[in-house]
């Protein structure tokens, strides 16, 4: 038998995608799934079908079930805030389109969409970006202020102990501040609210094979079930560590036209007759089409093809050597990783740099914090832009700035001179 790559079949479906063939899509993904069942990509892609199709309660299933494992997965939260929206769920969708927008800050597109949302649920007078105390974590992060971010992310978690995106990014931020008790403990509690966190498994078995722990590899081949790219490894680690296996990146290639024709034998007259096993029936295998309400003047397609037809995307902060009484981690090269950008200085994130404290200091939250520029936040809050400079003050012209003489103006006018 035929056997293909994962990523050819992941380009498959997107091409099946693009171009609308979204039963192909579905049939392909679910082939992956057969083989691949933990594969996040394929979730992703199926989910993506599923939402191109309108079927919005599978979009939501599979969504959900992909932001399980990779809560920082941009397109996934994207894919269920619209899903929501059709749906009339202007709340969900919110959130979804918040927890994005958190962990990328940098995305203008996001901004828009979240904007847009919150003037048709609220009005325009309340389109106003807000940031929860995981969005300042964020931002402490990525100024590399981590004590500062541990405290608002365990605050934060205290009181929402259900947002698995939190508990992520207290994972990465206690693991590179060198708290690796503390980290690898935070990686187990977080492991019995969801057992397939994938970011939570890469740094529990980073650190248990630093230890000397071979138990550590089970966690990674979890992740690898999960990612078996290894696409998040690489940003969280310069170098993957040694020993671990190689996921299996293949399977057999899927046969279009022995799809077609179970597809075609489950909708003949004959396979509509009772069956006493489900399972051999198909038909099944491809959910109905249900008409979903899709809001007026939603303009979420341009948002669905960038950020849905492209690759994930995983927020880190900026690496420092993980110190352990004094001496640096190099067993896997921990002390370099790869940064992503996000354009933001320590100046936009709106504190300073200090001595860390148990309980930074808040300072209020502006549109400014973001990034934006005066005429952005002119248009969001639906004011003017400030301009430049004030306007000058505008006197009477007269013939006499013209330096004319009195009998000049005079004939001019069309008047007598005045008298001496």
């Amino acid at each position: 038998m035929a056997t293909i790559s994962l990523q050819d079949a992941y380009t498959q479906a997107r091409t099946f995608l693009e171009a609308n063939q979204i039963e192909q899509a579905i049939g392909l993904t679910q082939h992956i799934l057969t083989y691949h069942p933990d594969n996040l990509e394929a979730q992703r892609i199926l989910g993506e079908a599923y939402l191109a199709q309108r079927d919005l309660s599978a979009a939501i299933a599979t969504f959900e079930q992909v932001l399980q494992a990779d809560p920082e997965n941009i397109p996934a939260h994207v894919g269920l805030g619209m899903a929501y929206e059709w749906q009339g769920r202007l709340d969900k969708a919110i959130a979804e389109f918040e927890q994005a927008l958190e962990i990328r800050p940098d995305m203008p597109e996001l901004r828009a969409q979240l904007v847009r949302l919150y003037t048709e649920a609220w009005g325009s007078e309340h389109a106003a970006l807000r940031l929860s105390r995981s969005g300042l974590a964020r931002l402490y992060a990525r100024g590399y202020m981590l004590p500062q971010a541990i405290n608002e992310f365990k605050h934060f978690i205290a009181e929402h102990p259900e947002r698995l995106d939190a508990w992520v990014g207290l994972i990465e931020a206690l693991w590179r501040h060198s708290q690796l008790d503390e980290a690898a403990e935070t990686c187990r509690k977080a492991l019995q609210l969801s057992p397939h966190l994938l970011k939570a498994h890469l740094v529990l078995g980073t650190i248990l094979l630093q230890k000397g722990d071979q138990s550590g590899i089970e966690h990674w081949r979890a992740a690898q079930r999960l990612d078996p790219y290894q696409t998040v490894a690489s940003v969280l680690f310069e170098k993957l560590p040694v020993g671990v296996p190689i996921p299996d990146v293949s399977l057999p290639a899927w046969d279009e036209a022995e799809w077609r024709a179970k597809r075609a034998a489950a909708a003949s007259p004959a396979a509509t007759a009772p069956v006493d096993d489900f399972f051999a029936d198909e038909s099944w295998l491809t959910p109905a089409v249900q008409p979903a309400p899709v809001a007026a003047g939603v303009s979420d397609d341009d948002l669905l093809a960038m950020l849905l037809f492209s690759p994930p995307t995983t927020q880190v902060v900026e690496s420092r050597p993980a110190v352990v009484g004094g001496d640096e981690f190099d067993a896997f090269n921990l002390s370099g990783a790869k940064v992503t950008p996000t354009g933001l200085t320590l100046d936009e994130i709106g504190v300073q740099v200090s001595e860390p404290s148990a309980e930074p200091e808040l300072q209020p939250f502006s549109l400014a914090d973001l990034g934006l520029s005066a005429e952005e936040i002119a248009q969001f809050e639906g004011t003017a832009a400030p301009s430049a400079s004030a306007e000058p003050e505008l006197k009477p012209f007269s013939l006499a700035d013209l330096g004319l003489s009195a009998e000049e103006i005079a004939q001019f006018e069309g008047t007598a001179a005045p008298s001496a």
